[in-house]
């Protein structure tokens, strides 16, 4: 096996933590900066090896793996070495020296109890341009890379993965707000629901930095909804071509 390098991840939680694990069965050496993690428990699930004070310190590449206004401020303090994000959004990081990208993988779950080394198997890991180190981390994560323009792919995901979590969400408050009996609670809406245990620390960050996208198509989605509302059966014709699709 060739040397493999000392990685610094910013934020050691869901997916910062599943990338430590999945890199130190690859050999890497693993180094991480979050003050909400004891390096008792980060070396205890083998998602790390020391834990560091700052973004600065010596490294091959940084990851930003924190939500995504804590990512823009670390990127904003200046930094030596190649840096990566693994962020829901592409466009804010913009940076020489750097190659912002998503995994398209996750979970309602959060932090590091929540971390696993298989989490990004066969999954894919959109990159804005190739790296020869970068490129590494997505195939010891064992991922499968896409190269994506950035403005592409938040525009892509604010209808993909943004706008369920909105929508999940603000039923699941509206619900709360009327004490709705348990006993009514089906499986479908239980499914729906899922993503409703997502936190607000992960996502508004991200909705603030795809709002456009997301509101435009927010608002299209309530007018679909008035549609069928009004006697208009057509959009299941059409929910029902997506869905088959997507099986």
């Amino acid at each position: 096996m060739e040397n493999a390098p000392r990685a610094l991840i910013a934020g050691l939680g869901l997916i910062g933590g599943s990338i430590g694990m999945a890199l130190r069965a690859r050999g890497w050496r693993i180094a991480y900066l979050d003050p909400n993690v004891e390096l008792k428990d980060a070396q205890r699930v083998k998602a790390a090896d020391e834990r560091v004070e700052s973004i600065d310190t010596a490294s091959d590449i940084f990851i930003l793996a924190t939500p995504v206004d804590v990512a823009i401020k670390l990127l904003g303090t200046g930094h030596k070495a190649l840096g990566t994000s693994v962020c829901s959004v592409m466009q804010p990081f913009k940076a020489p020296n750097f190659v912002a990208g998503h995994p398209l993988a996750g979970s309602q779950e959060h932090g590091l109890a929540a971390a696993r080394a298989d989490l990004f198997r066969d999954q894919l890991w959109f990159l804005e341009r190739h790296d020869e180190l970068v490129d590494r981390i997505v195939r010891d994560c064992g991922a499968r890379m896409e190269i994506v323009d950035p403005e592409e792919h938040d525009a892509a995901v604010a209808l993909t993965s943004h706008l369920p979590q909105l929508l999940s969400t603000a039923l699941a408050a509206y619900l709360e707000q009327q004490n709705i009996d348990p006993r009514f609670a089906g499986s479908g809406l239980r499914t729906f629901l899922r993503l409703a245990a997502s936190d607000a620390s992960v996502w508004m960050p991200v909705f603030e930095a795809n709002r456009e996208n997301i509101t435009r198509h927010a608002a299209a989605v309530e007018e679909i909804a008035g549609e069928i509302l009004r006697g208009d059966a057509q959009a299941f014709e059409r929910a029902q071509r997506l869905w088959s699709r997507l099986k």
